[in-house]
């Protein structure tokens, strides 16, 4: 038996406090999760701009990785603010990775995005 744990990332978070709240919400659930990134503080220019340097929460087991993604679905359907756009981004069922809606495929695994009722609804 092995102590590694594979992580798997579910969430970039707007800053370290709304990473750590996720963080809880998952832990609550029973799902071990990390924080990554919640105390980087960027520098200017250099090969940092192309780096991911928000907060990101993490899930350690892939078998809870499907219930971590629904958590976080909600947690981003009652976080959402007006005026931004929530429903500009779809997270990945694959990867957890955030997507902006003007692409159809996860840049990271390549699955498609999944075509929802509510979308079917908006072109009726």
């Amino acid at each position: 038996m092995t102590d590694a744990y594979e992580l798997r990332k579910v969430y970039v978070a707007r800053g370290p406090g709304d990473a750590q709240v996720l963080r809880g919400l998952l832990e609550a659930a029973g799902i071990r999760s990390v924080v990554r990134g919640d105390d980087f503080m960027p520098l200017q220019g250099g090969s940092l701009l192309h780096m991911e340097i928000r907060p990101s929460v993490w899930v350690l087991t892939d078998d809870q990785f499907a219930e971590a993604v629904a958590i976080v679905a909600d947690y981003d359907e009652l976080t959402a603010q007006p005026g931004t756009s929530a429903e500009g981004v779809w997270t990945c069922a694959g990867c957890g990775e955030s997507i902006e809606s003007a692409f159809t495929e996860c840049w990271q695994c390549r699955r498609m995005r999944p075509s929802s009722s509510t979308e079917q609804e908006g072109r009726d």
